[in-house]
């Protein structure tokens, strides 16, 4: 805890930048950040991630607390498999020097249970490309994770990673993550993330043995859709991956964003893995659960709550209420509210679950037709002020809520002051206050996350391009984008075509990497750029570089002409005109507009 650190130090800062005029400067003074402070049930939810390692059974190791996600060894004859790596290197190496306490035996095998980079982003730190190249190692993964892990660095990587950054809290200062949690697991670390490919996928089923030990893994779509679980019958053990989240509330939506989880296909998945009837659950995130009973308890509390969510936010649905509605409709009975602490409101809320359903099943328009072309929020806003009576009223009134202890309405009413002109300094650290208020009262680490975050951002402490560089290390690292196909690299130019560029644009240029034989090429026709799997005839340029050369060129590491002039790069066709083609599309890594506009 720590005394309301007054404002006016940034603002003398902004002053002497000229950022802040000086008729506004005394005003903006006198806002003052609330006291720093976590949840007591928060705070005190942070002891189940202390650093441990848990055993299970005679041979199965679960590193709990070193990462967001559990590194978990299973030791067989002659070998070891790990389920799960940990977030990157630096985490993972700490909790694998833990787990060879228990066995120095060689890494057999490795299984990443799903696409998100908790669950494999630490590999390297376990086994290297070389060995898993050899054969010595083999990585066990569903059929569709790689196109995933592609999916969420590449098509959506920059959004994805700067809002993950806002959820994980990641650029927060150290004094308001003293004491954190993630909900799952302790505070994540910076770091860079590493990939190796996987050896072996499958569907829906798979029974191997590997260092003596019978591993039976299963495709148990749920927090997402590649996830897969591994029972060992041996010992009776149930390796859950994160079918069950962890010690909170699962996120049946996540902030950060994702795809539709379908809740219904999750508590099935669930069922699935109660079928086992297993003595021991070994989840991907908190700590293991010994004894059948608690097991049970476990597994069918979650599937039990996720079943409530799903099942009440539809029978509202059939009743019409729109998704605001929803998220005061839909609470938890005491019985589940009260089962603690898997489905306490740590990392997931009924609140934003409810609102990913009503999407996932209807979209986004809720029945009123004047949302299908209303006026620009910024026009909206500035017209309520006028209609508020002007910037003054307004702001009055949000601070006449924020001394009355209403943060939300003193938020939601400075929040058209900013819209309407984001200059405004005091408008902005009213509502960074306000979050702030909000923030350190939630129970929930993701909100807390988002509120303290975009408190920075209107304080002018978020740097868009440089956290986005920084936060991208977890899904798209240069390490992550050079193990991907050639193919996904050169289509997913596509979303980045600017279409004020190349609206009168008509080219084809093809791509051959000279060591590996990946050929592909991208057709622009105007401002749309379609992939070819084959190169058509008809290419205008055909650049041919190893593989390793084009990734650079593709990713903007290096431009076409350094590495023609390095000679790493031939050209079919004129250089000029493939320098035109290629800046007709935005850099993987562009500024983004943050969340507080």
């Amino acid at each position: 805890m720590r005394d309301n650190i007054s404002i006016r130090l940034l603002v003398s800062v902004w002053c002497i930048l000229g950022l802040l005029p000086a008729a506004l400067a005394a005003q903006a003074a006198d806002v003052t950040r609330p006291e720093i402070s976590i949840h007591p049930e928060l705070a005190a939810h942070t002891a189940h991630f202390e650093k441990k390692v848990y055993k299970v059974g005679e041979n199965v190791f679960s590193a709990v607390g070193y990462s967001l996600g559990n590194v978990i060894m299973v030791v067989g004859e002659d070998g070891v498999i790990v389920v799960d790596t940990g977030t990157h290197p630096g985490e993972t190496k700490e909790a694998w020097l833990e787990l060879r306490k228990y066995s120095d035996k060689p890494v057999r095998a490795v299984v990443y249970t799903h696409f998100h980079p908790d669950h494999w982003g630490g590999v390297k730190a376990i086994t290297s490309p070389e060995d898993v190249a050899s054969g010595k190692v083999r990585i066990f993964a569903h059929e569709t994770l790689v196109s995933n892990v592609i999916h969420q660095g590449g098509a959506i990587g920059p959004i994805l990673a700067i809002r993950s950054g806002y959820s994980f809290g990641i650029g927060l200062p150290p004094e308001d993550r003293a004491g954190m949690n993630e909900g799952i697991g302790p505070e994540i670390t910076r770091g860079i993330s590493g990939f190796i490919y996987p050896t072996d996928v499958f569907a829906d089923h798979l029974e191997v043995t590997i260092a003596g030990v019978d591993l039976e893994m299963v495709h148990v779509p749920s927090e997402a859709p590649d996830e897969i679980s591994v029972y060992l019958k041996k010992g009776n053990i149930l390796l859950s991956g994160e079918t069950i989240q962890g010690p909170t509330l699962p996120n049946i939506h996540t902030l950060r964003g994702t795809k539709f989880r379908d809740p219904l296909q999750w508590y099935k998945s669930i069922d699935r893995l109660r079928a086992f009837r297993a003595d021991y659950l070994v989840p991907s995130h908190g700590q293991p659960v010994y004894g059948g009973e608690k097991v049970e308890n476990v597994l069918q509390t979650t599937r039990d709550g996720i079943q409530f969510i799903h099942d009440q936010t539809l029978r509202y649905m059939n009743k019409g209420l729109t998704p605001d509605e929803l998220a005061q409709a839909v609470v938890f009975p005491d019985y589940l509210a009260n089962s603690k602490p898997y489905l306490r409101e740590y990392y997931g809320t009924v609140k934003h679950a409810v609102r990913q359903i009503y999407t996932g099943y209807l979209g986004w328009f809720q029945g009123d037709p004047v949302d299908l072309d209303p006026v620009p929020r910024t026009q909206a806003s500035a017209r309520y002020i006028t209609l508020m009576g002007g910037r003054d009223k307004v702001l009055a009134a949000a601070w006449a809520a924020y001394d009355q202890e209403d943060a939300q309405w003193a938020a939601e009413l400075a929040t058209h002051l900013v819209r309407h002109d984001h200059e405004d300094m005091e408008a902005r650290l009213l509502k960074a206050a306000a979050l702030r208020r909000l923030g350190y009262a939630s129970m929930n680490s993701n909100w807390r996350n988002w509120y303290l975050t975009s408190a920075q951002e209107l304080e002018g402490d978020i740097d868009p391009l440089g956290h986005l560089k920084e936060f991208a290390g977890y899904f798209s690292s240069a390490d992550i984008v050079a193990a991907w196909p050639l193919a996904r690299l050169v289509e997913g130019l596509g979303p980045r075509l600017a279409t004020e560029k190349s609206a009168d644009i008509r080219s084809t240029i093809a791509f051959v990497a000279t060591d590996t034989g990946e050929a592909h090429a991208l057709e622009i026709r105007r401002a749309v750029a379609q992939f070819h799997e084959v190169i058509p005839a008809e290419a205008e340029v055909t650049v041919r570089a190893p593989r390793m050369v084009l990734v650079g060129l593709l990713t903007g590491q290096a431009s076409a002409a350094q590495l023609v002039e390095k000679g790493l790069l031939q050209v079919d066709g004129e250089v000029s005109r493939l320098v035109e083609i290629l800046g007709l599309f935005d850099p993987l890594l562009s500024p983004i507009n943050l969340t507080i506009r």
